[in-house]
């Protein structure tokens, strides 16, 4: 049953590309309201005492976190005008790879030899993704690159969460990060001159899937599994968004990927894959030495 509620939960977050695909307003108004209607519905199931008492430190860290995400949701969208609903979810899929860097040069936990190998592979995987899509002309290569922009900042907002998770409850936490990240967006619709409502009327649909399916219902899955299946299994199963976003571009959008593209993504993954395991190995050692 674990393992069901698993593959919901990939399949859900992966609905996250649909509905940004199809809407017809600006990235940063649909990254906007994704947040903001998440937040709401976050308010009924909060512990409001526990957020009116948070320590300093905490706040400070939700700020930074929150803009994180604000900007990650930014510029994945975005990337989603220029590239392929495959590449762009192929390249944030990577962000596994800069949580190793971050924990490396900010917390002293350095890879094996074999997880660093690993890690190399997945990044010849994505330059091959990247020579794929130079073919297709340089927007292509410009929303490769504003993906992993996004999967840099998404790994920066993990780094943050993990010190900060263990003194919160999930909802509190989620909502804390999404509110702040709802004001940075607004306050970049502001700064950019950005419509808040000049666009079709479907769009407040596609909204509101964006807060429920992938925000809410996605992760929320996810964090139930997790309490059932060990975090290696769970980790290891986000990399089937990225298959998810490749089987919706064909079908939904109709997009063909070449044989280079193929290879990249099969390298991408398969170093992923295989350098998750190798940290999920590490850390168990450690534990029991």
């Amino acid at each position: 049953m674990s393992y069901l509620i698993l593959f919901a939960a990939v399949f859900f977050l992966s609905t996250s590309v649909l509905f940004v695909k199809w809407t017809s307003a600006p990235a940063e108004t649909a990254a906007f309201y994704r947040m903001l209607f998440s937040s709401l519905m976050l308010l009924p199931f909060l512990d409001y005492r526990s957020l009116f008492s948070l320590r300093s430190n905490t706040r400070y860290a939700i700020l930074f976190s929150g803009t994180l995400l604000a900007f990650h949701f930014w510029l994945w969208f975005l990337s989603l005008d220029y590239t392929t609903v495959a590449s762009s979810t192929l390249f944030v899929t990577s962000s596994p790879i800069f949580v190793l860097i971050g924990n490396a040069l900010f917390f002293k936990k350095h890879p094996t030899r074999k997880g660093l190998a690993f890690a190399l592979v997945a990044v010849l995987g994505g330059m091959l993704v990247a020579a794929g899509d130079i073919q297709i002309g340089r927007d292509a290569l410009y929303g490769d690159v504003l993906a992993l922009l996004a999967a840099l900042l998404i790994a920066g907002y993990w780094l943050v969460g993990q010190h900060i998770r263990t003194e919160m409850k999930t909802n509190d936490y989620s909502f804390s990060v999404y509110f702040v990240a709802t004001f940075v967006l607004g306050f970049m619709l502001l700064v950019r001159d950005t419509t808040f409502v000049g666009f079709e009327g479907v769009n407040w649909w596609y909204f509101i899937a964006l807060a429920f399916f992938p925000t809410l219902l996605g992760h929320n899955l996810f964090n139930y599994a997790l309490a059932r299946v060990s975090a290696t299994v769970v980790s290891i199963t986000i990399l089937g968004e990225a298959l998810w976003g490749m089987l919706f571009g064909f079908v939904f959008f109709e997009e063909r990927l070449g044989v280079m593209q193929w290879i990249g993504a099969a390298v991408l993954l398969g170093g992923i894959y295989l350098f998750l395991k190798e940290d999920a190995r590490s850390t168990r050692t450690d534990v029991v030495s």
